[in-house]
């Protein structure tokens, strides 16, 4: 029953945070309600696969990318631990992440990763809000809805997780 109500509490406040707020306002989406029952990738095609790495302390750390960001907040990790951004060529707005060159990594604490879509056409980003979905790397299936902030204007879906995979934006 308490969950329920919780459900239908958060549902309303999005109605009426919806019907309030302007166009060009953040949106949050919550990852275990979701109207939409068949999210689709947001097409943002590139020819270059673009990667970088940088070292996080167990004090904290950030690594970006071409507006991508990943925040590691003081004992996500318990040793240095080298993040990996990859934003790699193909029709979709997605990223790889990765810590010490695994794809698939668990961290202590949850890190907030934000996805720029800032290449992407205002077609792909004007039909509602967007959320950051986990993906499989190779077949670009969707597996599980992160959720996220989008921020309209920023162009960006900020999210949290404690893992690493592939991610991608959908709508």
């Amino acid at each position: 029953m308490t969950k329920s109500l919780n459900r239908l509490a958060t549902m309303l406040a999005v109605v009426v945070t919806g019907a309030c707020a302007d166009s060009d306002a953040s949106t949050t989406l919550d990852p275990a309600f979701s109207s939409n029952t068949s999210p689709e990738l947001v097409e943002c095609p590139v020819d270059v696969t673009r990667s970088t790495q940088g070292n996080v302390l167990p004090l904290g750390g950030s690594v970006t990318l071409d507006g991508h960001s990943v925040s590691v907040p003081m004992g996500a990790v318990l040793l240095p631990t080298d993040i990996g951004i990859s934003a790699p060529a193909g029709q979709y707005m997605q990223i790889n992440l990765s810590a010490n060159g695994q794809d698939h990594y668990q961290f202590r604490a949850p890190l907030t990763v934000t996805l720029s879509y800032a290449r992407c056409s205002r077609a792909n980003i004007d039909k509602g809000p967007l959320s950051v979905w986990l993906v499989d790397e190779e077949t670009g299936a969707l597996l599980q809805n992160m959720g996220g902030v989008d921020d309209k204007q920023a162009r960006t879906v900020t999210f949290t997780t404690d893992h690493f995979s592939g991610y991608a934006i959908a709508n």
